[in-house]
């Protein structure tokens, strides 16, 4: 899988509804210029809630995904540096729009993709099932990465903490080399608990079973 783990766009002049995690704040527009504090080196981008069907990020245009893989990481045609990421989409509006270098890691063969709801069904006495009020239905994912997490990953995080994933705010992924095990190719979904790893004896590697929860 392909994860975004630190996301440089928190650091930066992007407004409030681009850095947001909830997608439903959305920034009304079809062009964002955001500036960051420093260069940075750029492969990848996140996109949530948007009704664009392709974007430009600094020249490069990607056709985004549909429903309900639209809303996760994608791949930029090549590597950038700079310090000015210009976003214009054939859209109106977008969610959170988020940016940096992807980590390929690679996970253990089993996976278990789940389809979940909140909602809160019952049994009548007389058999019938009554539909729960309210709720939601999401999806989440299981995968177990043995002994693939190394330095960079302990890198990112350690920039990502404290403003990002210690805040509970979901990452942007892709499984583009899982497509044939797992029935979804994009996710945004949050860590259902802190970073604790499984260490290496040898080397600088880490193992850990990550749970990413749907999030919108």
């Amino acid at each position: 899988m392909k994860i975004l783990i630190y996301d440089v766009v928190q650091k930066s002049s992007a407004p409030k509804e681009v850095k947001s995690p909830s997608l439903a704040d959305r920034y009304n527009g079809a062009s964002v210029t955001i500036t960051l504090n420093q260069p940075e080196t750029i492969d990848c981008f996140g996109i949530g809630n948007t009704d664009a069907t392709s974007i430009n990020i600094n020249g490069h245009v990607i056709a985004l995904g549909t429903s309900p893989d639209k809303n996760g990481l994608y791949l930029l045609n090549s590597t950038i540096t700079t310090n000015t990421i210009t976003v214009i989409h054939n859209g109106t509006y977008m969610g959170r729009f988020a940016a940096g270098k992807s980590l390929s890691i690679g996970v253990a063969p089993s996976r278990e993709p789940k389809f979940r709801s909140t909602q809160e069904n019952r049994w009548t006495l007389s058999g019938q099932r009554i539909s729960g009020a309210g709720g939601y239905v999401f999806r989440e994912i299981d995968v177990d990465v043995r002994y693939g997490l190394n330095q960079t990953f302990l890198n990112d995080v350690a920039k990502a903490y404290q403003c990002q994933i210690g805040r509970g705010y979901p990452l942007f992924l892709m499984f583009d080399c899982e497509t044939h095990r797992i029935p979804f190719l994009r996710f945004y979904g949050a860590m259902n608990e802190d970073i604790v790893l499984q260490s290496g004896v040898n080397r600088m590697l880490y193992s850990k079973k990550f749970t990413f929860r749907e999030a919108f």
